[in-house]
């Protein structure tokens, strides 16, 4: 059994322990998370807590590291858990800038530390099939790569003036995905948005972007946090030759796809990672992509 040391409790940080009780050779057995209530119900669920990273460190136990703190502390979490030693799978995406994905970059190859980034999507069997096929000529010459991500209800005030913006947050994952899809790297993007009305938060509701790869092809990411039934995410390929479109997230089936893809996302990093899985090189990409947006484009 790989045991992983999980920093940061919070909405992701829960997702990932729920995913992980069913996984048969990786487990979650410290956690760190300073908020006295929650370590106290971590606690009394037999999870071994601890205030700090250090304190984490200094016990011990673990053989890699999960990282699903705020993105905004990525840089520093990773910064403390590299000289380790250890493996490290954090979560998207890996910093709020190119800065700070490059930043961790220079950390992990100081400290010889491999580091995986957590875009499960690329761990879900459709969307696997899916990039077979388009690899495999399927569709003839890909006309746009369609990706959409609805959440039910947006997190917290805090998070969302903190996450830097509904591209940043959500976004890089569509980004990310039609990277690895189409194996091309995004060269420009321009989108709409629409603010939140609610007091006190400076976010997007929701958005709508258009990617142009290198080839021609278009990319165009959805986005929304007021989903009425429940977080969806979806793909749909158009190619001159043939036509899919998917539901990688939908109803109650949603929450059944992402605990099975989060659950081998980190199984298959234990046993030391796959081809699909994210690099940090993927993480500074899409970051790279998300700092092409300005708004004065839309």
């Amino acid at each position: 059994m790989f045991r992983l040391g999980l920093v940061g409790a919070g909405r992701m940080g829960q997702t990932h322990l729920a995913a992980l009780k069913d996984s048969a050779t990786v487990s979650v057995t410290a956690v760190v998370e300073p908020r006295p209530d929650v370590a106290a119900a971590l606690a009394a669920d037999g999870y071994a807590v601890h205030a700090s990273i250090a304190d984490l460190l200094i016990a011990g136990g673990v053989d890699g590291f999960l990282v699903a703190t705020p993105s905004g502390f990525h840089v520093d979490v990773i910064r403390q858990l590299a000289p380790a030693g250890l493996p490290i799978l954090s979560e998207k995406p890996c910093g709020l800038s190119v800065e700070d994905a490059s930043t961790v970059k220079e950390i992990v190859e100081s400290a010889g530390v491999r580091l995986q980034i957590g875009y499960w999507r690329r761990f879900v069997p459709s969307m696997i099939e899916l990039k077979k096929d388009i690899e495999s000529g399927r569709f003839g010459r890909l006309l746009f790569v369609h990706a959409s991500q609805w959440d039910y209800r947006p997190p917290a005030a805090e998070f969302r003036n903190s996450s830097g913006g509904i591209l940043t947050d959500m976004g890089v994952h569509e980004i990310d995905v039609i990277h690895w899809l189409t194996g091309e790297s995004p060269r420009a993007i321009t989108g709409t948005v629409l603010m939140s009305t609610t007091p006190g938060v400076v976010d997007e509701d929701s958005a709508v972007f258009s990617l142009v790869l290198p080839s021609g092809t278009l990319g165009i990411a959805t986005l929304g946090r007021f989903y009425p039934e429940a977080d969806f995410v979806g793909i749909e390929v158009m190619g001159e030759e043939d036509h899919v479109r998917i539901e990688v997230l939908a109803g109650e089936a949603g929450e059944v796809t992402q605990m099975a893809a989060l659950r081998a996302q980190a199984e298959a990093f234990a046993a030391g990672g796959v081809p699909d899985g994210a690099t940090i090189d993927d993480a500074v990409t899409a970051l790279r992509v998300v700092s092409l947006y300005s708004p004065g484009s839309d």
